[in-house]
């Protein structure tokens, strides 16, 4: 490690089957560091932090209580999508960075907050999205930004997920609206969604037209 370089103390909250992708993802950054870990499940909490060697002085099952830890500089959240919001904005107006699995939030009124208290945070906001980093949609990427194929005017995205009866059953909060916020569209086209705006260079209005193939009913939002 450079030695002008801070070394940032990350904690994790919520020990869940996304949280080891960011606990290997932090032993591979030099000046970051994993501190502490936080999960309602006390001893899901312990052994997620025996597994990566976190003091087990520093094991939390209230969020609360390890956001007030000065020492900590940055929080990964990975608990169930429809607490992101409330979790991601507690963390900001602690003076934390955040990391935040996706989707950001699963209401227009949640995520809005989180914006409100990124900015008025000063500190850093990251929703992830890992299909950006993958081989093939950075190349689209750079080879849209070089102008290779000129000006693209529309994009589009078929997205034919499958998921097993089995997937939906590894978590309680799966496949609900109060925590998983708008099915497949949500948890796995959201990926899809996010490439075209990063293809096109963002996103200026949207709109989104449901229709139900068993009641016939049409509903169109803007």
């Amino acid at each position: 490690m450079l030695s002008n370089t801070k070394m940032l103390n990350f904690a994790i909250i919520g020990c869940g089957v996304i949280a080891p992708y960011h606990s290997r993802a932090l032993e591979k950054v030099e000046s970051a560091q994993l501190v502490a870990v936080c999960d309602v499940d006390i001893e899901k909490a312990k052994k997620f932090a025996d597994q990566f060697k976190v003091d087990p002085s520093r094991v939390y099952t209230d969020y609360h209580e390890l956001l007030a830890q000065k020492d900590i500089d940055a929080v990964c959240v990975c608990v169930p999508s429809g607490l992101h919001g409330q979790i991601s904005i507690d963390a900001l107006k602690a003076d934390k960075h955040v990391i935040c699995e996706k989707p950001m939030e699963i209401t227009k009124e949640k995520l809005d907050e989180v914006c409100e208290a990124y900015k008025d945070s000063g500190k850093k906001f990251a929703c992830v999205f890992q299909r950006r980093t993958q081989p093939i949609p950075a190349k689209v990427k750079a080879a849209l930004d070089s102008g290779v194929f000129g000006k693209p005017l529309m994009a589009s995205a078929y997205l034919k997920y499958n998921r097993t009866a089995e997937y939906y059953k590894s978590a309680g909060w799966r496949a609900t609206w109060e925590m998983d916020g708008g099915g497949s569209l949500m948890n796995q086209g959201v990926h899809g969604v996010d490439l075209i705006s990063w293809f096109m260079g963002g996103i200026d209005k949207i709109y989104a037209i449901y229709h139900s193939y068993t009641t016939g009913e049409r509903i169109y939002f803007k």
